[in-house]
């Protein structure tokens, strides 16, 4: 499996090992129900993902970011090229991963036989929260990029990630600790009591309760836990034994910038299908040498 593709995956895997250990204990004949529903995200040839946010406050200094974040969109495709299932595929997988803004794409990604495709709408990203390019370097951009495929061969992919590969100590280190942090909110989410209903399995619990978690794992331990306000929610959707979606929700208490306290929630919801789609290469892409990517680089100055 490619680095893209291998990455998604995990993510989702782990995303999805979460959702189970947080929902699979405290609810009477669930656990087999959701372990279940978690592997069909990798159980068919097929997965497309598709997510969404949103942030809602009555705060007025948040009302620009809500209105960024629910304009975005994330769609996730993978497709097995042997025809075995994802889980069982290895590197015979294309993955897709396309960003939206306002029904615009400003960034489509597809890793295919271990090549990656990139196109960009340079102004669709500047216009994402966070993003503030100049306008001589948006006309840049555009110019170089705008409107045209790259194909960046698996050989370059090699080579850079070569160029800035971790130390074996340096892995051995991050590895361990995602470990822990892995081991410490499952336990966390594993003791907290959940709830289902019509097949949608739920968990609440406080924000206090991840930080006391993992509080020994990230921090010195002469160091004073902090205290913060609030809470999470989880979801795990389900048609029979197969997972449909997923969603994640955090409210914080507020903040002091506002009259009066007035809370935030950032969420992310996620909707799961396994249509027969494949991942096809882009016709005519520009093949990337790395001079081009020197000049890339020097885009806008």
């Amino acid at each position: 499996m490619g680095d893209l593709e291998g990455s998604l995956m995990k993510a989702f895997t782990l995303w999805g090992l979460l959702a189970a250990s947080a929902l699979g204990l405290s609810a009477c004949g669930a656990p087999a129900t959701i372990n279940q529903s978690v592997t069909s995200l990798g159980g068919s040839p097929y997965l497309q993902l598709h997510v969404t946010g949103s942030l809602t406050s009555a705060d007025p200094t948040f009302t620009k970011a809500g209105f960024q974040l629910k304009d975005l969109s994330l769609t996730v495709d993978l497709a097995s090229t042997n025809g075995a299932t994802l889980s069982a595929a290895g590197s015979s997988v294309d993955g897709e991963v396309i960003l939206t803004k306002s029904g615009s794409t400003a960034l489509d990604v597809r890793s295919i036989g271990g090549n990656l495709y990139v196109e960009v709408d340079p102004a669709s990203l500047d216009a994402l929260p966070g993003v503030n390019v100049s306008p001589t370097a948006l006309a840049a951009a555009g110019q170089a990029l705008g409107g045209r495929w790259f194909e960046i061969p698996q050989s370059l992919l090699t080579q850079l990630a070569a160029a800035h590969q971790p130390s074996a100590a340096q892995t051995t280190r991050a590895r361990a600790l995602l470990g822990q942090v892995v081991a410490a909110l499952s336990s966390l989410l594993e003791n907290t009591p959940s709830t289902s209903s019509n097949g949608t399995f739920t968990e609440t619990g406080t924000l206090q309760s991840i930080v006391d978690a993992l509080a020994p794992v990230l921090g010195p331990a002469t160091a004073a836990t902090p205290t913060v306000s609030g809470t999470y929610s989880i979801t795990l959707t389900t048609s029979g034994t197969t997972a449909t979606g997923g969603s994640v929700s955090i409210t914080s208490s507020g903040t002091s910038t506002h009259p009066t306290t007035s809370p935030v929630t950032v969420a992310l919801q996620a909707t799961a299908s396994h249509d027969p789609v494949s991942v096809v290469a882009p016709t005519e892409a520009i093949v990337v040498t790395p001079s081009m990517l020197s000049q890339f680089s020097s885009i806008g100055g």
